[in-house]
């Protein structure tokens, strides 16, 4: 016995295939108006979305995809480029069987891709994309005065001797390159914590929620020169693994920034750098100082020869794993930077370095004294015993 279709039922249907598509265009349409509006008005912004509308959703987000052991970010990303691939195949096919010539078929299949890419993009804005728009970050953390030239080069001599000291106590691999025997999960869970009393004791809104994850491509973003990737439909923070030597820690607390709502690159590693400094674990302020020196393309010279084969390992981990895929790959993601407002696109990674040092000259290593007109930290120094203070004046004296 044959079933008998409804036919109001496959009415229905033909409708709603026939509308999607629009409605992704007008969603996708509004989406890009609410974005180029809250650009305007930063502030309002920050207010209105970052630390009010985003919070509840990331914190939702995160919260749902933690009961799962294994990243989701890979799996939507590959969920919403297959949305937008297969919509022009079906536009196609639906006008081909109408009877419709190529030209019409031609039309449709773009209406649909069009259509399907206003869903995601509009989801992207939604979920995660208008903390593009908060202000620059130069204003957000208040970092007004650069610091002179004699100033910086102090600081610079000030921040190798504090990486010299630190490397010297770490653990070792067979080849002399330093090795975190930390646990991945208890390395996340520690720098949830020290995140959220960062963000909260600043005013800004902290989402501790969720847990780091693992990403199962890890090869391929390895090629293509990419450490780690924040999910946005998902509020999960992923890494590549394994890590470079000694940048577990960094990485982790660089894409956590990323789920707090710091979309810019530079603001992303000025939160992780305040996150790392903060922790009382040595391999993982050393993975924050580590970074920083990178990222300030001082001359290695004077650099203990701990720190110094931590340096090359890095370079090497880099150049072995890296691909033909990582230049196009790279332009890709500068375009989109740039799209998104972030001047100067992929360079902004390297604008870190201005943030920190203003933010050092002004207030001092952690552990400093402070200086007169501001004696407010960040964070808390850790206590200083007489071993901690004889290891510095030892390596001040040397570098004298």
């Amino acid at each position: 016995m044959s079933r008998r279709r409804n036919p109001h039922f496959a009415t229905t249907l033909a409708r709603l295939g026939a509308a999607w598509p629009r409605l992704g265009m007008i969603v996708g349409a509004s989406a890009l108006l609410v974005f180029f509006v809250s650009r305007l008005r930063p502030s309002a912004t920050e207010d209105l979305y970052s630390n009010g509308i985003y919070p509840v959703l990331a914190r939702g987000l995160a919260w749902c995809s933690s009961w799962f052991p294994f990243s989701l970010s890979e799996w939507s990303f590959l969920l919403a480029a297959l949305f937008v691939c297969l919509a022009p195949l079906q536009g196609w096919r639906r006008r081909r069987r109408e009877g419709g010539t190529g030209g019409a078929a031609f039309r449709s299949a773009a209406w649909h891709a069009i259509g399907a890419g206003g869903f995601v993009w509009a989801a992207f804005i939604l979920l995660w994309g208008l903390n593009y728009n908060r202000p620059p970050p130069l204003e957000l953390f208040d970092l007004q005065e650069p610091p002179s030239k004699e100033a910086r080069r102090a600081l610079v001599e000030r921040i190798g001797q504090r990486l010299d000291m630190l490397r010297e106590h770490l653990h070792e691999d067979e080849e002399g390159v330093v090795a975190l025997p930390l646990d991945f999960a208890e390395v996340d869970a520690h720098l949830r914590s020290l995140q959220r009393e960062v963000l909260r004791e600043n005013g800004f809104a902290a989402i501790d929620a969720g847990r780091g994850k693992r990403f199962l491509i890890s090869p391929l973003l390895h090629r293509i020169g990419v450490s780690g990737i924040y999910g946005p439909f998902t509020g999960e923070a992923n890494v590549a693994f394994p890590a470079a030597p000694g940048m577990l820690p960094f990485t982790l607390a660089h894409e956590r920034a990323h789920l707090c709502g710091f979309a810019w690159e530079e603001a992303a590693s000025y939160v992780a750098l305040l996150t790392l400094w903060r922790s009382t674990i040595p391999e993982v302020r050393y993975s924050g100082w580590l970074e920083l020196w990178m990222q300030m393309r001082a001359p290695n010279r004077g650099r203990s020869d701990g720190v110094k084969r931590d340096l090359r390992a890095i370079s090497n981990f880099v150049r072995d794993r890296i691909g033909r895929e990582a230049r196009p790959a790279r332009s890709i993601y500068n375009a989109y930077l740039k799209a998104h407002g972030v001047k100067g696109g992929v360079r902004s990674y390297n604008r870190v370095a201005e943030l920190a040092t203003r933010y050092l000259v002004e207030h001092g290593l952690p552990g400093d004294p402070l200086t007169p007109r501001n004696r407010t930290l960040l964070f808390t120094p850790p206590p200083r015993t007489q071993s901690t203070t004889d290891e510095e004046e030892r390596h001040s004296k040397s570098a004298r």
